[in-house]
């Protein structure tokens, strides 16, 4: 039996609780314990991420035979082509038994890496202070399966943030683990830091507010399967939904992009879509994502007039992506590298975090739309189509809303963006 019965000090009323489920092997009851409404399963066949599936909490137990008929009714033809495709046969019906199937199945990374040696990475961790919470990242990121890594945590406010003491108590003696200090300011700084930094030939990038999959990383490298991949970005999902900011930030859109493996250039494979590739978020997030070394050397690295710690406050991560692909590069998405991203739990903090995500897109916007006059054109040709992404209820961004979703959310949004293009002006003036 699965007890999920540990929880915040503060659920609120509607809080939907968060639980994996592995197909593959013997589903358990359910005991969600705890004044949450609703459970949100996110079920995996050999560790991949199928889909989610959403059931009502009204019972003490959810029985196992319950749990595998629900998943079975909403994601059987996702189950089916996943079985196919590792050459399993095609299964008829989900039980509590489970699948039955092998654990190291085509899918795995681990099938990437049997003819040649899994190359090494550097995972870079950024911060500005010393908690718990990152020790707790860090802890995830030491714990990973793939066998060649080394962490290099980049802290960008050294002088006061205590990074360095916390972290020769928490891990005495662990040589994987090295310190940097960057005392310029800003989230690209920090990563362009942490990418010279890297005597790797792949550096994966995550922040210091989420929980790592144990095979996160190996799922990342994997996902290199071309030398013109310049680009890796995974899946992040929500680690709790206990309060309604945190709910409501998943309405908004979230971090996830999904559960099928995408790749993404400016030949075949673009999306299609108007606006692409300034299709924002569609690629991914920067608190999940590696990068070829040296591809990322020669696109000049994170554009350090944007992100977090500058007056364009974000933004550098949509911009590493656009140039990605405008640079002849491509960029894979999979979704088997797992990160669980600790949302903000009050409605001010939500509030503040997408006005912020409105001022980094207007001034990467911003950035390209002065960058030259051939992309003033194409942007300006896209203006329309960009409008009604942003605002219209019935775009693919804003269509999973609910009716009462609060509109002052979509307005501090829209006030960031407005403002992008000043804030840019003033990040490029202190730099």
């Amino acid at each position: 039996m699965t007890d999920v019965s540990t929880i915040s000090v503060l659920v609120e009323k509607g809080a939907v609780l968060l639980v994996d489920v592995e197909i593959s092997e013997p589903i358990d009851d359910l005991c969600p314990g705890g004044p949450f409404e609703r459970a949100r399963i996110l079920v995996r066949l050999h560790g991949r991420p199928i889909g989610t599936v959403t059931v009502p909490l009204q019972v003490i137990i959810l029985s196992a035979p319950l749990v595998a008929q629900t998943i079975w009714d909403e994601l059987a033809p996702a189950i089916r082509r996943h079985c196919r495709a590792d050459g399993f046969g095609e299964p008829r019906a989900l039980t509590a038994a489970g699948l039955g199937l092998s654990r190291e199945p085509p899918c795995s990374w681990r099938a990437a890496f049997r003819t040649t040696p899994p190359p090494a990475a550097t995972v870079v961790v950024t911060t500005c202070g010393s908690s718990e919470r990152l020790n707790r990242t860090i802890r995830g990121v030491l714990a990973q399966t793939y066998p060649r890594f080394d962490v290099v945590v980049v802290d960008n406010r050294p002088r006061t943030s205590r990074v360095r003491q916390t972290l020769e108590a928490a891990f005495p003696g662990d040589t994987r683990l090295r310190y940097v200090a960057e005392e310029r300011q800003g989230l690209s700084c920090a990563r362009n830091r942490g990418a010279a930094e890297a005597g790797s030939p792949v550096v994966a990038f995550t922040d210091d507010d989420v929980d790592v999959d144990p095979e996160w990383l190996g799922n990342l490298m994997a996902g290199f399967e071309g030398d013109d991949i310049a680009c890796v970005t995974g899946l992040i999902l929500p680690l709790e939904l206990e309060t309604a900011a945190q709910r409501l930030l998943e309405e908004f859109g979230g971090y996830s992009k999904g559960f099928e493996r995408r790749t993404w250039d400016n030949r075949a494979n673009r999306l299609h879509h108007p606006l692409y590739p300034y299709t924002v978020g569609a690629f991914g997030s920067g608190a999940n994502a590696a990068f070829r070394v040296a591809a990322l050397a020669e696109i000049g690295g994170f554009d350090e007039s944007l992100g977090a710690g500058t007056p364009a406050r974000g933004g550098e991560d949509i911009d590493i992506y656009v140039t990605c692909i405008e640079r002849g590069y491509r960029i894979a998405y999979e979704p088997a590298a797992i990160v669980r991203h600790a949302h903000q739990r009050g409605m001010d903090e939500i509030h503040q975090k997408l006005h912020d995500y409105g001022v980094g897109l207007g001034a990467m916007l911003t950035k390209h739309l002065v960058r030259d006059w051939s992309t003033f054109a194409a942007m300006l040709v896209r203006a329309p189509w960009g409008l009604g992404h942003l605002l219209s209820r019935s775009s693919s961004k804003n269509a999973g809303r609910s009716a009462d979703f609060p509109s002052s959310l979509a307005r501090a949004e829209l006030a960031g963006v407005l403002h992008g293009p000043a804030a840019y002006r003033r990040s490029r003036a202190a730099r």
